[in-house]
């Protein structure tokens, strides 16, 4: 009996010590999205970057995908950098968080301001590409095709084509019903107008949809990064990659990550590109 009472004693007080423990990292652990996000707006208007980083990217790795955290967390990273605190890759991840912002907001107001941020910190980063002797251009103009795709939202081009082709089956309809050739010839050229715009739009809410759902971009967070050759080597006759550049994403296998920047492909370590968050 007084061995059982020994060893019940032993246990009842290896029980309290762990849950002390546990009550000691709970708060820690169980901060729901809400708590990190006031927590890091609080340590951002403090001062305080590192901890406003931890706390954001602690939202990130649980999964919250919100423009204006992304927002945030680019303004974190900018912070620290200006408070003399960069860690390699700090103004990679501020233009990440930048451009995940203008990718996932319907806010125009919002977006203004993170295109206004993105270009301070791709100047920082120009200006020291110009001082270290390397090309200074980081963004790469979208191609004539994606830039027309990107004019209106999915929605919209599937809207006007869902109006062309309404207008296409009233002008076929009323072809067939007029007898004035005046009036045929107007049917004819409405139906003629609107079957050409109803191929157009929808062939670019078709591809609006296809990007929505097969693109993938990141953003180079790797100071001085260099394009890999298949084999995995340093390309010859390329220069290195300006942090903070925006990238497509071809595929990843084996820790590298296949990549097409301007007309330049190779690799890159997954490490050294971070992907862009989508709605």
């Amino acid at each position: 009996m007084k061995r059982a009472a020994a060893i019940a004693a032993l246990f009842a007080c290896f029980t309290l010590a762990t849950t002390a423990s546990a009550d000691e990292d709970a708060p820690q652990e169980e901060m729901d999205p809400a708590t990190l996000f006031r927590g890091a707006n609080e340590a951002l208007a403090q001062g305080r970057p590192n901890e406003a980083i931890a706390k954001l990217e602690a939202l990130a790795d649980r999964g919250v995908v919100d423009a204006v955290i992304s927002f945030d967390r680019g303004l974190a990273y900018a912070a620290r950098v200006r408070a003399g605190g960069e860690q390699p890759g700090d103004l990679g991840r501020a233009a990440h968080g930048f451009e995940e912002t203008r990718e996932l907001t319907r806010d125009p107001d919002l977006a203004k301001e993170a295109a206004s941020a993105l270009a301070v910190v791709r100047s920082e980063i120009a200006r020291r590409r110009a001082r270290a002797g390397d090309p200074v251009e980081i963004e790469h103009g979208l191609s004539l095709g994606r830039s027309i795709v990107e004019l209106l939202p999915e929605n919209a081009w599937a809207v006007i084509a869902a109006a062309m082709a309404f207008v296409l089956s009233i002008a076929i309809g009323v072809r067939h019903r007029v007898t004035s050739s005046r009036a045929k010839v107007a049917a004819t050229t409405s139906g003629a107008i609107a079957g050409s715009l109803l191929l157009v739009t929808t062939v670019l809410a078709w591809a609006s949809r296809d990007a929505r759902h097969h693109l993938r971009e990141g953003v180079v967070i790797a100071p001085s990064a260099r394009l890999l050759d298949a084999r995995h080597l340093a390309k010859d006759g390329t220069s290195p990659l300006p942090e903070g550049v925006r990238a497509r994403i071809l595929e990843e296998s084996g820790g590298f990550s296949r990549i097409v920047v301007g007309n330049a492909d190779g690799f890159l370590p997954s490490s050294a590109i971070l992907p862009l968050a989508k709605r």
